[in-house]
């Protein structure tokens, strides 16, 4: 992806090697356990490489905290410790539907003006209730919201930076995702969608390294076109690159 490391480093406490690694105005981070035991060692146990966690920056953490612990969500970290994006802290999945969020605050350093990430994406049981935690939690407003009938599936747009946050829920309780979330639970999706400027050539790029992509397909939007990394050749996270029509 032509991305440059721009932190690497083992946090002891948590037992593991970090590296950030920026896309625009946001980060992706690769976590790597040192020894066994650890929460990101039991992880890759349970589910093997895929999506950890989703991040949120923020100027003032511990006040985030307090704000949080008085509405009830649950903490995994009271107090902020020390993480590879600064100052950190995790709310607990169970308030999140089955999403693990971080905090971070860091002093030194601000988001770039680029844009990112495209879309990132969780599915949930109860669209309802999931709208209103990441609206007190995140300050997220719906922007829009539609219905694929022919999957069983209502889905919310929220957007946070450039990028968005899908709320992706069953329709009804025979949707095939409603069968998931009750076999496997809420969580964050192992996927990643980022916005490339020429489709084709980033293909041809992508081929060239050795790594197969399908040729392109139209996306979800009028005009848009996608292909997709596999989760496979991309440590358990696909990754989407889209291309949006010229306005």
């Amino acid at each position: 992806m032509g991305l440059e490391v721009a932190k690497d480093e083992v946090v002891e406490e948590q037992g593991v090697r970090g590296v950030l690694l920026p896309l625009g105005e946001n980060e992706v981070e690769l976590l790597q356990p040192v020894r066994g035991g650890t929460g990101v060692a039991r992880f890759l146990e349970r589910r093997g490489p895929s999506l950890h966690h989703l991040c949120l920056r923020t100027d003032d953490i511990r006040a985030e905290l307090a704000r949080l612990r008085a509405l009830g969500v649950a903490l995994i970290d009271e107090e902020p410790r020390y993480g590879l994006a600064g100052e950190i802290a995790f709310l607990h999945p169970r308030s999140m539907h089955g999403v693990l969020v971080e905090l971070a605050e860091a002093a030194d350093r601000r988001a770039a003006p680029a844009k990112g990430f495209d879309r990132v994406a969780c599915r949930v049981a109860d669209y309802g209730a999931a709208k209103r935690r990441w609206s007190e939690v995140a300050g997220l407003e719906e922007r829009a919201r539609f219905g694929l009938p022919g999957r069983g599936l209502t889905i919310g747009q929220f957007p946070i930076g450039q990028a968005l946050l899908e709320l992706i829920a069953p329709d009804g309780p025979d949707s095939p995702l409603a069968r998931t979330i009750a076999e496997e639970g809420e969580r964050a999706l192992p996927a990643l969608a980022v916005e490339v400027a020429d489709l084709g050539a980033e293909i041809a790029r992508y081929r060239a390294a050795g790594i197969a992509l399908p040729g392109p397909e139209p996306g979800r939007l009028p005009g848009s076109r996608r292909t997709a990394i596999p989760a496979e050749r991309a440590f358990g996270v696909s990754v989407q690159l889209i291309q949006y029509a010229a306005d």
